[in-house]
């Protein structure tokens, strides 16, 4: 070795030993970092909700989220059975999956677990802007009359759209939408309302407005509540604004139909099972809110109690996003706006065909149309092939059709046209939120 090289030695060696000091500074920082970040979630709860959302942010804090539950999730709540390869679609002109995230919720009232082999009691269609957050919702009402896909998207029956669940999972259910609908969903969220209750316990309840029929209702239901979920609750003792419900309580009240809900933030006034979607989408709402602002313990709570049994059946909720798309969407989920929700179809006709009670839409495809303009903005939107096909079928079995006289459900500050025929009611009271409408309905 030369005497230039000897030379350089020592230079080399120190800039070694540099090297080192900086990477165990950065990591003593580091882990200092993750010291300090953990003290600050522990001991100040309002800041937790900043710093998740800001390691989801990142692809580091992702890494370190994933780190600690990817595992659990897989186990408890991601659906592995689920077969992207069987969802079907329209040959649809615009594809929207970039600009938005897509997804349905099935809510299924199974009371003995067995989730698989119920009908989906509530269908919420969940359209998130990936830009500004934006999140708009519909509920397709349950005894809609579409064409009955199987797993495999082959329409065979033309029945109550709560029956495609039953009949072949999500998969069916999403195949439904999607050729009924011209929609392009390819994921799902199931939630087991008999687990419902557990969770909302864990977030400290949920307030709601609470007309006299609605408590009646409640009450009168509550004990069937109580018996296929072991759980106690005392009855509700008055009605108004902000009247907090625990989770037997506010379950009960997802499952009323035969009392006037009226939407504190719009005013509308929806009635008969209509009414029941609506205080579906409410709930849905309230505990997102109250997740986004709970403290550290009742966020441990609820992750424990969805996350408590691995068995499938027994789930509390069950969905096809992977672990790492739901990490994606956290900073989504922090900031989310909700412009809006509607029900669908929004032009209908209710009745009994064939000794079955049903909700007909007034032209499928003219209700499509305007399903589009909510959810895309896309006005003028002319339906598929497929949808005009289905249109003809039903207009054919039931005799309802576009120029049928229908009606929307959902009124603004005052009572659809089948309330005003049969209820005597008193105007919405701003003060005490005291009101009654008798709970009429011929739909009940």
């Amino acid at each position: 070795m030369s005497s230039k090289s000897k030379i350089k030695e020592p230079g080399k060696q120190l800039k070694k030993v540099k090297r080192l000091r900086r990477l165990v500074t950065a990591i003593e920082i580091i882990f200092g970092v993750l010291l300090i970040s953990a003290a600050v979630v522990l001991f100040v709860p309002g800041a937790k909700t900043e710093l998740i959302k800001g390691m989801a942010g990142t692809t580091i804090g992702q890494k370190i989220i994933s780190m600690f539950g990817s595992k659990a999730y897989a186990q408890s709540v991601f659906d592995e059975n689920f077969d992207t390869n069987k969802l079907k679609t329209n040959e649809l002109k615009y594809n929207y999956s970039e600009e938005y995230t897509n997804f349905v919720m099935f809510g299924v009232d199974s009371r003995e677990g067995e989730v698989d082999a119920s009908n989906s009691d509530s269908i919420l269609i969940v359209s998130i802007h990936n830009t500004t957050g934006e999140v708009k919702m519909v509920s397709v009402y349950r005894d809609t009359m579409l064409g009955i896909c199987d797993a495999t998207g082959t329409i065979n029956k033309y029945f109550k759209v709560n029956s495609s669940y039953a009949g072949g999972g999500p998969e069916a259910a999403i195949n439904t939408l999607n050729l009924n609908l011209d929609l392009d969903l390819k994921d799902y969220v199931t939630v087991n309302f008999s687990g419902v209750a557990d969770i909302i316990d864990k977030l400290g309840g949920i307030t709601v407005n609470l007309t006299d029929d609605e408590k009646s209702q409640l009450n009168y239901h509550l004990g069937s509540t109580i018996s296929s979920t072991g759980k106690y609750a005392p009855k509700i003792k008055k009605s108004g604004k902000n009247i907090r419900l625990n989770g037997i309580q506010a379950t009960t009240y997802c499952r009323i139909r035969k009392a006037t809900f009226y939407d504190p933030e719009t005013g509308d006034s929806v009635s008969n099972d209509f009414g029941r979607a609506a205080r579906q989408r409410s709930v849905i709402m309230k505990l997102v809110e109250k997740a986004k602002k709970a403290s550290v313990s009742e966020l441990q709570g609820m992750v424990q109690t969805v996350m408590k049994d691995n068995k499938k059946k027994d789930r509390i909720i069950s969905t096809s996003f992977t672990f790492d798309e739901i990490v994606n969407l956290l900073p989504i989920i922090f900031d989310f706006k909700l412009s809006g929700s509607q029900g669908f179809p929004l032009q209908l006709t209710t009745g009994t065909f064939n000794n079955v009670s049903l909700v007909v839409a007034n032209g499928l495809s003219k209700n499509v149309s305007k399903l589009h303009e909510y959810l895309y903005g896309e006005k003028n939107y002319e339906p598929t092939a497929n949808v005009h096909s289905v249109d003809s079928a039903v207009a054919n079995q039931t005799g309802i059709s576009e120029s049928s006289a229908g009606y929307d459900p959902i009124e603004s500050g005052k009572k659809n046209k089948q309330d005003e025929e049969t209820a005597t009611s008193k105007p919405i009271d701003d003060t005490n939120y005291d009101y009654d409408d008798k709970g009429k309905s011929e739909y009940y």
